[in-house]
């Protein structure tokens, strides 16, 4: 119930006509096999510092779909990634791997907390993982130390949240709406039936 405000941040489309908060993407990151990570942390920062964002707020990228109706507590729901396990295949793993060592070092719990969902921050409590762990300028992963710094008891994130890696027919579409909330998606697996099934879903 009631009506959300809604703000873009970082780049918009030029028929976007609602509230906008542009930051420019970062150049010349101290890390750059992690500018995208980086980049991330930064936009985030702003949206920290500006004031017309609430001193408590949901973040989300583009590719969310709610399938069914939800309610701001089920957001707020702590949901981990709970298989998730050392790896050494490209830059997100040993970002990973830094977060969670991070973590141990300072005796706290090492869930997963990118699980592709919308997150709930507060501002006090993410200013002061901004404080400790700078991730504008290391590439830690800010959703996982925001959960197990201030989160207990996490979910696993499945099934609220559908996030397929491979094209997907409509007979699976149909089944992730029957079991999930939200549906995220990889760039491989945008193609006609995906888009032809969210047009048809979201005709609006």
């Amino acid at each position: 119930k009631g009506t959300p405000q809604l703000i873009l941040v970082g780049d918009a489309p030029a028929w976007y006509r609602g509230q906008h908060i542009h930051v420019p993407r970062i150049t010349a990151p101290r890390y750059p096999w992690f500018h995208a990570l980086l980049d991330s942390s930064y936009k985030l920062q702003q949206v920290l510092r500006h004031p017309d964002v609430a001193d408590s707020f949901v973040v989300m990228m583009d590719d969310h779909y709610f399938l069914r109706d939800f309610t701001l507590t089920d957001i707020q729901v702590p949901r981990c990634s709970p298989d998730w396990v050392p790896k050494h295949r490209y830059w997100w793993d040993a970002a990973t791997t830094l977060t969670m060592q991070t973590l141990e070092r300072r005796g706290l719990t090492t869930h997963l907390y990118e699980t592709h969902l919308m997150h709930f921050f507060e501002k006090t409590k993410l200013q002061q993982i901004f404080d400790t762990f700078a991730p504008t300028v290391t590439p830690v992963l800010r959703n996982t130390l925001y959960g197990n710094v201030f989160r207990r008891n996490p979910k696993d994130c499945r099934p609220f949240i559908a996030a397929p890696q491979s094209r997907q027919t409509v007979k699976q579409l149909t089944d992730i709406a029957r079991r999930s909330t939200v549906l995220n998606h990889a760039s491989a697996v945008w193609d006609a039936t995906l888009q032809q099934w969210l047009q048809r879903r979201f005709p609006d």
